[in-house]
């Protein structure tokens, strides 16, 4: 059996997998902590490889009639980021899990090191899909207050925000039942077809997990950002609303993934809402490190205030659906600073 080939092609597969994962981590979900475990684990990786007989797996080397040379050989098509990570970690997988093998009968000690990178790579690959399925684009969060509900087919109104700029969808109801609220959130997911188009649900924690939603937005009235994380786990957005530096630092803290500040301008929606202006906005923007979304009042006249003011993305209702919802959208197009 040519092991010396198969074991030198496996540690060459492992090793430009790994490095293309730690590039696309870096650039791509620029995750800092994930980037410490697989450069951790490519560092552990190329202390394995010293023990090996390297030269003597390279003297074996048949490169030059390898029929993997040519452009045909295992040529799966990679259609987008997904296929290209999800790709990648096969490889890695397949070829951490060969290399044991192939140890396990010359080598038990790195056979049992290989393979507990082979499992560090099975936690690496949920957290980063994970991490991946959260990432979300603050740009533009549709608001749907229960008295637009029926402004129209909730079919038509999905596809309108998909076709025209909305990045995430907060479902707010105050009023109706909670199965009501339920069964309107799990219309809405289901009409969803966007991976890019996020389904926050406001105030109920236990809705969105029970929709499956992508995250829920909690109001400094509502559970604590801490708890809601103990609960939902890290896979779900949580945005919190703030009014405060001092409530900002306390949401950031407590691993909140956004904050929505506001009332920005007067709001139909809210008329007894407390004003807090563009200020609070430009001095939360020199404070924290997760986006901020201004809500409140937010029109095509004023809403570039609110990104010059240090805003990542505006969340808007009343504008919206008191007019052509399809016209209203386009209206915002909101350029990032």
């Amino acid at each position: 059996m040519p092991w010396e080939c198969i074991l030198d092609v496996n540690l060459n597969r492992l090793t430009e997998s790994l490095k293309f994962l730690e590039d696309y981590i870096r650039f791509e979900i620029k995750d800092l902590s994930i980037l410490a475990k697989i450069r951790m684990m490519r560092k552990e990786f190329f202390q394995l490889k010293k023990m090996l007989p390297l030269a003597d797996l390279i003297a074996h080397r048949k490169s030059e009639i390898d029929p993997g040379r040519k452009p045909a050989f295992d040529s799966i098509p990679r259609n987008n980021d997904e296929d290209l990570i999800f790709a990648n970690f096969s490889r890695t997988k397949e070829s951490a899990r060969i290399i044991e093998e192939i140890l396990r009968q010359k080598n038990k000690k790195l056979s049992k090191d290989i393979k507990k990178i082979r499992f560090k790579i099975y936690d690496l690959e949920k957290l980063m899909i994970e991490k991946k399925q959260k990432k979300f684009d603050p740009k533009l969060c549709v608001i749907i207050d229960e008295k637009y509900l029926d402004k129209i087919s909730l079919k038509e109104m999905i596809k309108i925000f998909e076709n025209n700029g909305a990045t995430m969808i907060q479902l707010r109801i105050k009023n109706l039942s909670s199965r009501e609220f339920y069964c309107y959130a799990i219309k809405i997911k289901k009409l969803i077809r966007s991976p890019q188009l996020k389904l926050i649900i406001n105030d109920r924690v236990d809705i969105a997990l029970g929709v499956n939603a992508d995250g829920v937005h909690l109001g400094q009235d509502d559970m604590p950002v801490i708890c809601a994380r103990e609960i939902l786990g890290d896979k779900f957005i949580i945005g919190a609303s703030v009014h405060s530096l001092k409530q900002a630092f306390v949401a950031q803290k407590s691993r909140a993934d956004y904050l929505g500040v506001g009332t920005v301008f007067p709001t139909k929606t809210k008329c007894d809402a407390r004003i807090c202006g563009l200020d609070l906005i430009r001095r939360l923007s020199k404070k924290v490190n997760i986006p901020i979304i201004g809500i409140g009042g937010i029109n095509n006249k004023n809403y570039q205030k609110v990104i010059r003011a240090g805003a990542s993305g505006i969340a808007v209702a009343s504008y919206l659906f008191e007019g052509n919802l399809k016209k209203n959208l386009r209206s915002l197009v909101v350029k990032k600073r």
